[in-house]
């Protein structure tokens, strides 16, 4: 079964009772302060694994809040396989990419735990509020930024997130409960592609549903 990332768990928690907006900020600031490359990063990294971990204690989380993050460690060993491989102008093996990828990884993880959590304890209107409280702020200075309707872009594209882990298991479990049990290695690469087709057609018709449902009840340009 999919794990659907950023999707709203409706608990009853501590982080829960915060206002988005702080939250919003917070995750923010978290994740720039994490990935900025300091000088006294051996302490830097434990003391924000332990803010994501006090996150996740005050959110009530639980296992199905780690089990959503194995992406990071896919994404982050290809990022460090490039790292640490020298192509040009020769192969060579580059420690220093190696140990720079290990430590992308660890921010990557950190700062998606954290993600993870705050959004399991707002909701896509709360997200959308927050963002909209931010914009508005930037719009008394500079006027045009509330015609970019960057609040509504930003929220749509975090809220369509779990929404594609949701469609993919749907569409998964049909294919399972109708297709053959038995499958060799052509016929599961065609199912594969059929069921990425069937994914990317669900997700363009809820992707114009939503437009058209914006258009209607809101005054966009």
């Amino acid at each position: 079964m999919a794990v659907a990332l950023f999707s709203y768990k409706n608990r009853t928690s501590i982080l829960h009772r915060i206002p988005s907006l702080i939250k919003i900020l917070i995750m923010f600031s978290f994740c720039i302060f994490c990935f900025k490359e300091t000088t006294y990063e051996q302490i830097k990294l434990p003391g924000c694994l332990a803010f994501s971990l006090l996150l996740f204690f005050l959110a009530r989380g639980n296992w199905t809040t780690i089990k959503s993050l194995p992406y990071v460690f896919v994404l982050g060993a290809f990022v460090t396989v490039l790292r640490m491989f020298n192509f040009f102008p020769e192969f060579s093996f580059n420690k220093e990419g190696f140990i720079w990828g290990i430590l992308y990884t660890a921010r990557l993880f950190i700062t998606a735990f954290a993600c993870q959590v705050i959004f399991e304890t707002t909701s896509s209107s709360q997200i959308q509020d927050s963002l909209e409280q931010i914009e508005n702020a930037f719009a008394k200075v500079i006027p045009p930024v509330k015609k970019m309707h960057g609040a509504l872009l930003i929220s749509l594209a975090i809220n369509f997130i779990p929404l594609v882990f949701e469609t993919w298991d749907k569409v998964h479990l049909a294919s399972m409960a109708r297709g053959p049990k038995k499958r060799n290695l052509i016929s599961a690469t065609n199912i594969l592609l059929s069921e990425l087709e069937a994914l990317l057609s669900c997700l363009i018709f809820k992707a114009e549903t939503k437009r058209k449902a914006i258009l209607n009840r809101g005054n966009y340009d």
